[in-house]
């Protein structure tokens, strides 16, 4: 299986979580419980809803779920809302979250980000990988200071576009049939200074050029089981139609995933009047029904449309 066959099964732990019907089978093996941290909308209660779950089984949270995903979100509190917010700080409280914090921050995880991204010109991204970032104030106020962030932002985006969405920087087969381990695992390493990157660049008008290259460009090579290159671009797509909103979004609709329709629609909620006006959209550009092999637009649509009718 790659990341796209379980890409729908994130959507539906999400699309569960939100109507408020996810199951205790959603949440029973590692994967499902992963997507749910990664995707719900209300990460601290996520968080919580796993630690009781898990005590209950005499199971404990690390290992059954990498610390980074708790990083990924725990990052995404510290620079929405800051250090000092009664969220993050609420969040600084709980054992999970220092622990993720300790493990995913370790001398060794910072080294190897400095070889990986050196002659980048990204070196304010690497905060990212010290421990002291997440529980100093000071320390991460760093984070938040637009003119020293925002030029490494920019130079990981671009190059993380030629190389791991474009394939440019890659050898013909590098990654045929997962060979390359090294190239999967630098990936892996630089995920969390992406996201970073794209949550700063959707804060800035002056993004979204960047954010429709990620949201329309998906990997030169197939994604992992987890998905996170997938994650990322719907991310950018999310951040992209925050920055347009519907009208100039629904301009991209012949060049983006159905998938990133789908999932704005779980996170913004498309109105009736929004969804008859895709709906017709797609009915005069035939090629907007053809975007992904996962979800047909008119299909999707027409369920929607025919379920608030009743």
């Amino acid at each position: 299986m790659c990341g796209y066959c379980v890409e729908r099964s994130a959507l539906d732990i999400l699309n569960k979580d939100i109507r408020g019907n996810l199951s205790k089978d959603d949440l029973g093996y590692s994967l499902g419980r992963y997507f749910y941290l990664r995707e719900t909308p209300n990460f601290i209660s996520a968080l919580d809803r796993l630690r009781r779950s898990l005590a209950q089984k005499k199971q404990i949270l690390f290992p059954e779920v990498p610390p980074i995903v708790v990083l990924y979100r725990g990052l995404e509190v510290l620079l929405q809302q800051g250090f000092e917010s009664p969220l993050y700080q609420q969040l600084l409280k709980r054992p999970l979250y220092r622990d993720a914090i300790v493990a995913a921050c370790s001398d060794q995880q910072r080294k190897a980000f400095d070889l990986a991204t050196n002659g980048l010109a990204i070196k304010h991204l690497g905060l990212l990988y010290d421990a002291e970032t997440y529980f100093w104030g000071e320390r991460s106020t760093q984070l938040r200071v637009l003119a020293q962030v925002l030029p490494s932002c920019r130079n990981l985006i671009k190059h993380y576009i030629s190389w791991w969405l474009e394939g440019k920087l890659q050898n013909k087969n590098d990654l045929s049939k997962g060979s390359d381990a090294e190239a999967y695992h630098r990936f892996d390493l630089l995920s969390r200074a992406l996201y970073f990157s794209v949550l700063m660049v959707g804060s800035c008008l002056g993004g979204k050029k960047m954010l429709l290259a990620i949201a329309q460009t998906s990997p030169a090579e197939t994604p992992a089981i987890e998905g996170k290159d997938l994650w990322l671009q719907r991310v950018a797509a999310l951040k992209l139609y925050d920055l347009e909103g519907f009208n100039s979004y629904c301009k991209h609709v012949t060049n983006l995933r159905a998938t990133h329709y789908y999932y704005i629609n779980q996170m913004r909620s498309f109105s009736m009047e929004q969804k008859q006006f895709l709906q017709d959209e797609v009915r005069r550009l035939p090629d907007a029904d053809s975007t992904d092999d996962f979800i047909r637009m008119s299909s999707w649509l027409r369920e929607e449309l025919d379920g608030e009718e009743k």
